[in-house]
Parts: structure tokens; C-alpha cells; sequence
């Protein structure tokens, strides 16, 4: 519904244009006006819109009888249509459609006279409600009205506010950059004008406000410089701040506790509006980008040649043709419908006006779908390998069955793509964090993005965004230096962060990494011992020490900033990290960075492992994860110490896991090379995982193990296998950690 709004307040700009450069006679025009008017009477069929509605319902009547010429005074006419668009226009610009406007009452009178009464006519003034009543409801929408309508409003804005941050960081760099204000101004234009219909007054002012400093900017009336990109960014977050207060009055159903005070962001945009600017240096003319014709694309397509176009073009002009050149030359069968469209595509995307359409949906309705199409994939496999389909001597049942299997197979890829994003949508909220940081600590730095198409599970994406936060600020903070000293050192005065994300394996890899001076590991072996985390005995790898820092509680900052410092972070970022089944790592070079490395796997419904049997038990290993299968002879194992068990792959050995000893499951005491070895890989490490049997590879659906088991290691869910028997799928990580902590 939100998407109704902002285009019910697209199509009546238009429709406002449209009435001042209609002519009477022009009969095609005045059919466009009356397709518009009924666009705007559709969408305002919602109750939020009922103002909207009634003004509208007769200008449909006016225009009908402008088009049938039954109207004896057809100017006239004309100018009440107009005068009923401006009195809408206005409502809209005043933040309150419901308001009764002095204009109101000898429209309604004209009307009257023209086409007779109405039936259904606006709330007059002395209807309103009273001015004391007013102030305690202005602002907020009744709950009955359409909670749903404000509900999409609140996510919209919010999409459009993370638009603008990034845009406003680009406009920083380049502030004459015209098109770069366009596309601040635009969403701040919708905001201003869904909020004007939903009654929200105090947020559709502030808003226009900001609205009108832009478009002094569009309009060079204004220079864009630091206080006027300071000024916008702050108010983004006051906006944000406005909609979020509001969203909470919408559920409590109780007023604000604190009025919102407009008045000084008021004053500080006039401010900035009167600050007279410069001149605006003349800007060198851009050549315009020129869009091929539809005959020059057919021709260089090889559709149709020079001259049938030219024969084309010269039928247009000498017979006065109304058909445009595509049609023409499907007429005389020049070219095909199919070829012609391929061609218009062409041209539209050339001139950048082709955009890709999308559809907001509920996420539990997509949660619902793919379950489903889950439920699907196994009733499908359930079918499958039932053992009387071999039996089948019916050749078009078995093609039918052949061809549900690929529709299933097609319908299952599409429905776990749904649940994909890109990350660039998370990656792209640092850009206003680190800027505020650098600012707030008095460094340069320049934030970086890579691979912001790679691709994520959607219910990771929330859950990542805190430690991403936490892994920057301690990046700013404790690894970029002041620009001085970086000067000093031979560095380059801006510091650099870079922020990449990228899929190795089954997993999603995002990294953070900075070129300041590292991690101090002398302090961060003292801060250790002195909160007795080690002992002076223990002896680290600088890998190991490294990763101290994400201990509960641990800092080596020396004074507690806004930036960090508290010794609250790090450890929660662990944690985060590990709930999602990930783990995360740093490493660190002195005086040249630290690189932070997060891995969390690819949480897809539906995943392919190979089945395996262990005693009489069946687990999937996923597939992703098995680099090869072996039976080794018996001088490829060996024995290292007293019991760790090695086998030779490819002249490398390789600890070997018993997977029956490791899980408690009673099997028969094998030797390694009656059984087979599954190489699985980890973090770069290898193991061998000792099985009874392979019995193929599958397509299963994940499932859940539940509140009670999925802190268990080593299970990363369960699955219903195609003799509808279940099945748990093994985490080749948490087997490794299982293995070394047995091995210790």
C-alpha cells in the first residue's frame, strides 16, 4: 500500500501538468486525463485515502462529459477540473488531506451547478474535530484506520533514509554532482508525501523542509558544502528517530511522551537556505547520449536491411502514417512481432529507462513457500524410490514422472533463491558509520566494499550487521592511527579499511581488514595475565594470542572513549558469529593491520550430501565439504603414538576419525581398510572419516533439530530421507572439534 501512495502522488503531479497543456479539442489528451483520474480513484478506494476519493469522483463526471461534448461551457469545465487538482495538491502539501481548505466550499458550488448534487461530499469545518482534540491526535493515524498502510510506510522510509546516508556520503566527495541531489531529493519526496496522506503532520513538514533545502541545492540557489551535508545526515537520523517514535505510538496506542520539537531544525535549515552562495561557475555542455532507432537496431541485428527500413520510413511520409515504424514493418512482413519487441527492449535500455519491477512480500508467506516447496522435494523423492515404480511397464507414466522430478528440481532452485540477498545492502550501512567514526576520532578513513552481490542467507543478514559494527569500531579505534603518526611511519595520511565478502566451499566468507599499526601483543599478553586468563607458564602462538581479545571483557585501551574501549564487544561478536554455527578469526602483522575473518555457513533449506552408513545408522555429510573417497590398503595406516590413527593420502598424512567411536554408535570393530575413508575438509585442514558404507548422493531438506539440540556438536540439523526414514547431517567442523578435544 505504501507503493500506492507514492505513486498516487506521482500520477496527480502529472495529472496537474496534464490539465495545463490539454487542449479541448484534442480528444487522445482528455482520454489520458480520464485513465488518470481513475488510477487515483482506484488506489484511494483504501480509507486513508477517502478525501482523495471524494474530490475525485467528480472530475471523472467533468471530464466524461468534456470528452462526449456534452458540456456547454467546455472551459469551464476545464477550470474546475483544475481548480479540484490544486485543492488536492494542496491538502497533500499541507500534511493533511483531512483538513478542510477555504477553497473547498465554492468548488463544491460550481459543481453543483454544472453536473447537479453530489452524493457524497467532504467533512465540512464544523465536523472537525475541535482544535483541543486535534492537538492530541495530530500526527498519528486511528488503529482501526489502516495500521497495515503505516506499517509499510515505516519499512519504506526506513530503505529510503539507508538510501540517502549513502547517497549524502557520495554527494561528500562530489558535491556539484546534480544527479547525485536528484537521487537524495527524490525519496526524501516520497517520504513527504506518503506522510502528508497518512496525516503525519510533524514528520511531512520536517521532511518538506529538508525537501525544499535540496531543491535549492537542484536549483543552485545554495552551494552544498559541509554544514549542509552535516545538517542532512543529522536529520536523517532525526527522521529516523520521528518514525520509530511514531511506530511505537501506533502500537502502545498511547500519545508521545515528549512533543517533538521542530523549531530549531527549522531555524537551522532557513539558516542554511538564506546563506547567500556564490555564483555557480558555468557548467561545460554534456553531449546528450543519443538513442539508436528501432530501424538502426533491427539493421544491426540483422533483421531487416537499410533499404526496407528506408522503404518503411518513406511509406510513413508519403502516406501520413499514424503506425510507427515497428509496426510497419510487421505489416508488410519485414520482421517478426517477436523480433520487433526484442528490438524496443534494446532501445529502452540503452535510453536507461528500463527498470526491473519487484514486489514487496510478507517473509512469512516466503518462510510458508518454502516449506512447501521442501515438502515437495521429499513427497517427490518419497515417489521416487518407491520400489513398485521399476516394476512400471507404462512408458508415459515414466516420462511423466521424469518430467515432475525436473519441475520439482527447477521449482526447489527458484524457491531457495528467494531466500538469497545480496550482502551490499548490510556492507553499504558502514559507509555513514565509519565516516562518523573517523570524524568523532579524528582520523581519516576510507572504507572500501567488495563483493557486496555475494549472496546470504536473508535471516543472516540482521544477525550480522552488530558484529560487523563491533569489528569496525575496533578497527578505527585501536588499529587506524592519527594522520600524524601514520605521516611519521611512512604511511599514507587516509587510512584504509576494506570490507570484502565472498563463498568459499558451503560457506560465506566476510572479512575486515585495515592497514593500521596491528594488535599489540605485549599488552595483550599483560592484560591476559593480569585478569588471569593465562599463566606465566603458557606459551602462544601469535595466532593464539591474537585471538585473546575476543576473551569476555577484554581491552587494551587506556581510556574509555565513545568509540570503544569498554571491554564490551568482542566476545559478543564471538558469540554472535558461533550461534549462526561460524566461527570467527583475526590475524595480525605489527605496524601493517589486522585482518579480522568471519565464516558462517550457507544456511539453505535444501542441500546435497552424500549418505553414508555407520553401523546401522545413516548420516550426510554435505557434499560441499568431501574431497575425495578412499579404501586404504593396510600399509597406508598407521599407528602415530599410542592410539592416533593416520592414513596416507596422496604421499600426505592424514588423522584418521573413527566416526562410530567418536558418536557412540555400536558397529563392528572394523579394520580401516574394510570400511571406507571419507576425506572432508575444514578451515584448510583435512581429516579422514572412517564409514561402513557409501550409499549415494541426495538432495535432502534441512530441518531443524529445535530449541533443545542445536547446541549439540558435530549435527547441523536432520532430514527425511526418500524411504521417509530420518536422518542427521554431520558438521564436519564441530566432528573436529569433538575429535580434539577427545585427542587432548
Amino acid at each position: 500500500m505504501i507503493q500506492d501512495a507514492a505513486e498516487l502522488n506521482q500520477i496527480i503531479d502529472q495529472l496537474a501538468m496534464n490539465i495545463i497543456t490539454v487542449e479541448l479539442e484534442d480528444i487522445m489528451a482528455l482520454g489520458n486525463i480520464l485513465k488518470q483520474i481513475e488510477e487515483i480513484l482506484k488506489i484511494t478506494e483504501a480509507p486513508a485515502f477517502k478525501p482523495i476519493h471524494v474530490f475525485c469522483s467528480p472530475l471523472k463526471k467533468l471530464i466524461e462529459k468534456l470528452i462526449f461534448k456534452e458540456s456547454p461551457s467546455p472551459q469551464q469545465f476545464l477550470d474546475l477540473i483544475s481548480g479540484g487538482i490544486r485543492i488536492i495538491q494542496a491538502k497533500i502539501s499541507y500534511g493533511d488531506i483531512n483538513q478542510t481548505l477555504s477553497e473547498e466550499g465554492s468548488f463544491w458550488e460550481k459543481v453543483e451547478t454544472l453536473i447537479g448534487p453530489q452524493k457524497s461530499l467532504p467533512v465540512t469545518s464544523s465536523e472537525q474535530e475541535s482544535p483541543q482534540e486535534k492537538s492530541t491526535s495530530e500526527g498519528s493515524l486511528e488503529l482501526s484506520q489502516d495500521l497495515e498502510l503505516f506499517n509499510d510506510f515505516v519499512a519504506e522510509a526506513m530503505e529510503h533514509l539507508e538510501t540517502i546516508e549513502i547517497n549524502l556520503i557520495n554527494l561528500e566527495q562530489a558535491p556539484d554532482d546534480k544527479e547525485c541531489i536528484n537521487t537524495i531529493f527524490r525519496p526524501f519526496h516520497t517520504i513527504k508525501g506518503v506522510s502528508g496522506f497518512l496525516n503525519l503532520q510533524e514528520i511531512h513538514q520536517f521532511s518538506h523542509t529538508i525537501e525544499s533545502l535540496l531543491d535549492d541545492a537542484r536549483n543552485d540557489k545554495v552551494i552544498v558544502n559541509q554544514p549542509i551535508i552535516d545538517a542532512i545526515l543529522e536529520a536523517v537520523d532525526f527522521l529516523k528517530a520521528m518514525i520509530l517514535n511514531q511506530k511505537s505510538v501506533m502500537v502502545s496506542g498511547k500519545p508521545p511522551l515528549n512533543r517533538v520539537d521542530l523549531e530549531p531544525w527549522l531555524e537551522r535549515i532557513r539558516m542554511l537556505r538564506e546563506t547567500p552562495s556564490p555564483a555557480a561557475p558555468a557548467l561545460e555542455e554534456i553531449p546528450e547520449i543519443k538513442v539508436p532507432p528501432l530501424g538502426e537496431i533491427l539493421t544491426l541485428k540483422g533483421i531487416v536491411s537499410d533499404e526496407e527500413v528506408g522503404q518503411a520510413l518513406k511509406a510513413q511520409v508519403a502516406e501520413k502514417h499514424d503506425q510507427k515504424i515497428g509496426e510497419i514493418l510487421i505489416t508488410e512482413q519485414k520482421a517478426k512481432p517477436k523480433e520487433v519487441l526484442e528490438g524496443l527492449r534494446d532501445q529502452k535500455r540503452l535510453s536507461g529507462q528500463e527498470t526491473q519491477a519487484t514486489v514487496r512480500v510478507d517473509t512469512k508467506k516466503l518462510d510458508n513457500l518454502v516449506d512447501m516447496v521442501g515438502e515437495l522435494v521429499i513427497a517427490q523423492s518419497l515417489v521416487q524410490q518407491n520400489p513398485n515404480l521399476a516394476s512400471i511397464s507404462d512408458q508415459k507414466l515414466i516420462r511423466d514422472f521424469s518430467q515432475l522430478k525436473r519441475i520439482t528440481t527447477d521449482l526447489q532452485k527458484i524457491a531457495m533463491s528467494l531466500r538469497m540477498v545480496p550482502i551490499r545492502h548490510t556492507f553499504q550501512k558502514m559507509i555513514r558509520l565509519v565516516r562518523d567514526l573517523s570524524k568523532k576520532s579524528g582520523k581519516q578513513v576510507d572504507l572500501k566494499l567488495f563483493g557486496e552481490e555475494t549472496e546470504i542467507d536473508r535471516n543472516m543478514v540482521d544477525t550480522l550487521y552488530d558484529p560487523l559494527v563491533h569489528m569496525i569500531r575496533n578497527s578505527i579505534d585501536h588499529g587506524i592511527e592519527l594522520p600524524k603518526k601514520r605521516k611519521e611511519t611512512g604511511k599514507k595520511e587516509i587510512g584504509q579499511i576494506s570490507l570484502r565478502a565472498y563463498q568459499k566451499g558451503g560457506n560465506i566468507v566476510i572479512e575486515i581488514e585495515d592497514d593500521g599499526q596491528g594488535l599489540n601483543r605485549e599488552k595483550i599478553l599483560a592484560k591476559a595475565k593480569e585478569r588471569k586468563i593465562i599463566s606465566d607458564e603458557n606459551t602462544l602462538t601469535d595466532f593464539q594470542i591474537d585471538n585473546l581479545i575476543f576473551e569476555p571483557g577484554f581491552s587494551t585501551a587506556e581510556k574509555i572513549t565513545d568509540v570503544s574501549g569498554r571491554g564490551v564487544g568482542m566476545d559478543v561478536v564471538k558469540k554472535v558469529i558461533e550461534k549462526m554455527r561460524g566461527k570467527v578469526e583475526i590475524y595480525s602483522t605489527e605496524g601493517q593491520g589486522c585482518r579480522f575473518v568471519i565464516r558462517v555457513p550457507l544456511t539453505l533449506a535444501i542441500m546435497d550430501g552424500i549418505l553414508v552408513k555407520i553401523g546401522e545408522e545413516r548420516f550426510i555429510i554435505p557434499t560441499v565439504t568431501i574431497k575425495e573417497t578412499l579404501r586404504p590398503t593396510p600399509d597406508e595406516v598407521f599407528t602415530v603414538g599410542k592410539k592416533e590413527e593416520m592414513v596416507k593420502v596422496r604421499n600426505s598424512l592424514l588423522p584418521l576419525i573413527r566416526l562410530n567411536n567418536l558418536l557412540n554408535i555400536v558397529s563392528s570393530d572394523k579394520k580401516p581398510w574394510e570400511g571406507l575413508v571419507v576425506v572432508v575438509e575444514n578451515d584448510g585442514l583435512q581429516k579422514g572419516l572412517m564409514v561402513d558404507d557409501l550409499l549415494g548422493k541426495q538432495e535432502v531438506v534441512i530441518k531443524n533439530l529445535g530449541e533443545k539440540f542445536k547446541t549439540v556438536k558435530g549435527v547441523a540439523g536432520g532430514a527425511i530421507l526418500g524411504d521417509g526414514q530420518i536422518s542427521l547431517i554431520l558438521d564436519v567442523n564441530g566432528i573436529f572439534e569433538i575429535y580434539r578435544g577427545k585427542k587432548d
